[in-house]
C-alpha cells in the first residue's frame, strides 16, 4: 500500500502534513511520498508558499502532482463522476480530514478494503502524531545545508544569548477577515514577555515575524529586541531554523512558530502559546498543543494548565 500526502499551503502546514503521512505510513507498513503543488501554483490569498520541506533531509520522495491526481483528488462537481470511476479503477482512496475535527488525533484512518493507494488531504495538525515519532521527525526535519551568512552569524547570537526567547508575530493573510484566523492583540505579546522577564534575567526577544514593520513600531523599545528580518518565503526555513535554537518561544496561532517551538528538543523549555487560536474557537482540542506548554489569554496572562 502506498500513502500520498498531497501538499498544500505554507512550511508549517508541510510539516504537519508530511508528520502526518510518515505517522500513518509506519502504521500501516505503507511507502510514503509527496505529491506537491507546480511551482506557479504554489501561492495561497496571494502570498507565495513554495514546496520547502526539500530543504530537509526528509526521506519520501516528492513529484509535481499529475493531471490524473489531480482527477483523483477532485472533489469539483462536474468532475465527481470522473474522479469517483478514476479512484475506483486504480484502487484509490481519498481520505479527507473532517473540517469539524480539526485539531483532533485520529490514530486509525478509515481503510477500506483492497485499497492500494490512499491520498490524505488535510492540515493534520496535532502534536499527538508529532510526539509519537519524534525521534523520526527530528531526524527528518534536520537541514540539509547548514546556513550561512546572516542566519549564521544570528545562531551564534542566539547561542551567545543569556536567555534567547523566539517570538513570532503572525499578522499578513491572517488580517483577512474571510480565511477566520485571529490577529492575536498587542497585549498577548506583552504578557508574554512580562511572563518570561519574570522567570528569567537578561532575556533577549528574537522577533519573527510577517510584518516586521509592524513589530518594530508597536514591541517595547525598553527591553532587549532583536528583529529577524533578513529572511522570505523562499529562506523561510531558515526562520525556522533560527527559532528552534533558542531557549524558550512565544508562538502566535501560526503553524510556522509551533513547529519552531516544537523543534526545540530541550526537555526545559518554556513556550508560551496562545489560547485563542481562530475566530469562533480556542485551543480547547487537547491535540492540537503538547500539554506542557502555557496558555496565555488574549491580555497576556497564563490559563489555567493543562486546560485546552
Amino acid at each position: 500500500m502506498e500513502i500520498v500526502v498531497r501538499q498544500i499551503s505554507g512550511l508549517g502546514n508541510q510539516l504537519f502534513q508530511y508528520a502526518a503521512g510518515y505517522y500513518y505510513a509506519k502504521k500501516y507498513g505503507a511507502r510514503m511520498r509527496i505529491a506537491t503543488d507546480p511551482e506557479r501554483k504554489a501561492y495561497s490569498h496571494g502570498d507565495p508558499r513554495p514546496y520547502l520541506l526539500a530543504k530537509f533531509d526528509i526521506t519520501a520522495p516528492s513529484h509535481e502532482i499529475t493531471a490524473i491526481e489531480q482527477l483523483l483528488v477532485s472533489n469539483r462537481r462536474l468532475l465527481w463522476a470522473a474522479s469517483s470511476i478514476a479512484r475506483k479503477a486504480t484502487g484509490v482512496q481519498i481520505i479527507r480530514e473532517p473540517w469539524d475535527e480539526r485539531y483532533t488525533f485520529h490514530p486509525e484512518l478509515p481503510i477500506r478494503e483492497g485499497v492500494q493507494t490512499i491520498f490524505l488531504l488535510g492540515y493534520w495538525q496535532v502534536h499527538s502524531i508529532a510526539d509519537s515519532i519524534a525521534s523520526e521527525l527530528r531526524a527528518e526535519f534536520n537541514l540539509t545545508d547548514s546556513p550561512q551568512g546572516l542566519s549564521r552569524d544570528l545562531m551564534n547570537r542566539i547561542h551567545e544569548t543569556p536567555t534567547a526567547v523566539s517570538l513570532h508575530i503572525r499578522r499578513g493573510d491572517y488580517l483577512q477577515p474571510s480565511e477566520r484566523n485571529v490577529v492575536l492583540p498587542l497585549s498577548y505579546y506583552l504578557g508574554a514577555i512580562r511572563t518570561m522577564q519574570e522567570r528569567f534575567s537578561k532575556v533577549t526577544f528574537f522577533v519573527f515575524s510577517d510584518d516586521i514593520a509592524y513589530a518594530r513600531e508597536h514591541l517595547p523599545g525598553n527591553i532587549d529586541l532583536v528583529f529577524v528580518d533578513h529572511n522570505d518565503s523562499v529562506s523561510a526555513h531558515e526562520d525556522l531554523w533560527l527559532m528552534s535554537r533558542c531557549d524558550h518561544h512565544i508562538i502566535a496561532n501560526s503553524t510556522m512558530s509551533w513547529w519552531g517551538a516544537w523543534l526545540n528538543p530541550s526537555s526545559e523549555k518554556i513556550v508560551l502559546a496562545p489560547h485563542h487560536w481562530r475566530v469562533g474557537g480556542s485551543t480547547e482540542s487537547p491535540d492540537l498543543l503538547p500539554p506542557e506548554w502555557l496558555l496565555l489569554d488574549d491580555n497576556g496572562n497564563v490559563t489555567v494548565p493543562g486546560k485546552r
